[in-house]
């Protein structure tokens, strides 16, 4: 591996905009807001870490880091407070059988399809909530494929299934504008509720997932060869909860390299952003898995830095004690002159944070190596809320 100083002055003449760039493939199975380009990992990790070294992402999000890491031969962990961003993390990193995914999905499909047939699905607990986002036909048909989807017995492929079930119901619903709008309940006027074929949208996702899944593993072939489906399963976990307590129970000096992007301050709503899944996913057999819209609230609410909590009078300051918290245990966890990448940014209308969050992190005992502005363009921003810029930092550990 290169010198420090080299590699950073190579990482300098990188333009990190990625203008021609987008997240697609196995990446754009499922919508999440404020996730980053698939290219900025995917650069950083084969230039820190070696094969077989740790990844970590502590604010998981859609699982970006993790598709690169472990494609590129790492091992990973990701940790998440939203329970939603796992289930979409894990479908990306599960990697199921085609045979027995497929034989799955025609049996969900044939029960949906027969309308006549004996097994009828319970109405939603939500029905009539829901009746204000679906037509009745469209809700009658995800309410089926939904039953069906739970009574499926392998857990793993169980999970795969709700991620795209989660995946569709945006726009399977009939609010047409943009995420934002259902982050905000704002539901459709009466006179827009249109009738949507879920059936044919949901056989569609599940065929593109198919086929992403197996290009995905080609693609993890490629850096580790003959490598297994469940040889590379062996290589994430994924935890739920708090990103600081998770940390806490990492031994000093473990973690190769951290790949993260910490919530921007005051910018997005990760929890309401999926309203429509918390909602179809509050029915008591998933109750443990805490995807249900009884836990909505409480996860909102611990969000840290998110938009929706930034009318609280210590919000900034809540925000960077966290922060502070986390720069504490990143320290700690990394390995010697290992080093933590973070993909920063912040909103036109709330309080600076870039410059608070470098003199944090320097003061947890890090060394700045490299920030690097990147060009968000309107037409790119991944965002709920305008976000005046966005910068690469790069931090080692000496």
């Amino acid at each position: 591996m290169n010198s420090h100083l080299n590699l950073t002055e190579h990482l300098e003449n990188i333009d990190w905009s990625f203008p021609n760039l987008s997240n697609s493939g196995i990446h754009s199975l499922h919508w999440y807001p404020a996730t980053y380009i698939a290219a900025i990992p995917g650069t950083l990790i084969p230039a820190f870490t070696q094969k077989g070294d740790t990844v970590l992402d502590p604010f998981n999000g859609s699982g970006t880091t993790g598709v690169e890491a472990v494609r590129l031969g790492r091992n990973f962990i990701g940790i998440d407070t939203n329970p939603i961003a796992l289930l979409m993390s894990e479908a990306k990193l599960y990697f199921p059988d085609p045979k027995s995914l497929r034989k799955q999905i025609d049996v969900i499909i044939s029960e949906s399809e027969n309308l006549f047939g004996t097994k009828l699905a319970e109405p939603h607990p939500h029905e009539e909530e829901l009746r204000a986002w679906y037509h009745p036909d469209t809700l009658f048909i995800l309410n089926r494929l939904l039953a069906s989807i739970l009574e499926t017995k392998n857990l793993q492929l169980k999970k795969c299934l709700l991620a795209i079930f989660s995946g569709i119901l945006k726009n399977t619903s009939s609010q047409g504008r943009h995420w934002g709008w259902v982050c905000d309940n704002v539901k459709p006027k009466p006179s827009e509720i249109v009738p949507k074929d879920a059936l044919l949208t949901f056989r569609n996702a599940t065929n593109e997932y198919l086929k992403l899944t197996e290009l995905s593993h080609k693609a993890v072939q490629v850096h580790v060869d003959k490598e297994t489906r469940k040889q590379t399963r062996s290589r994430y976990k994924l935890l739920a909860g708090d990103c600081v307590a998770n940390m806490e129970s990492i031994p000093n000096d473990q973690i190769d390299f951290i790949m993260t992007s910490p919530p921007y301050y005051g910018v997005a709503d990760y929890v309401k952003s999926q309203r429509l899944s918390y909602l179809w996913f509050d029915k008591d057999e998933l109750a443990a898995e805490r995807l249900g819209f009884r836990d909505f609230e409480k996860l909102r609410s611990a969000e840290s830095g998110a938009r929706s909590n930034r009318s609280r009078k210590n919000s900034h300051e809540l925000y960077m004690s966290f922060m502070a918290n986390f720069f504490k245990q990143s320290f700690r966890i990394l390995k010697k002159g290992s080093s933590m990448a973070l993909v920063v940014g912040e909103s036109q209308a709330r309080a600076s944070t870039t410059d608070e969050l470098i003199f944090s992190a320097i003061n947890q005992g890090f060394t700045l190596a490299l920030r690097k502005e990147r060009n968000i363009k309107i037409s790119r921003r991944r965002l709920m809320a305008k976000v005046k810029c966005e910068d690469i930092l790069l931090f080692i550990k000496d």
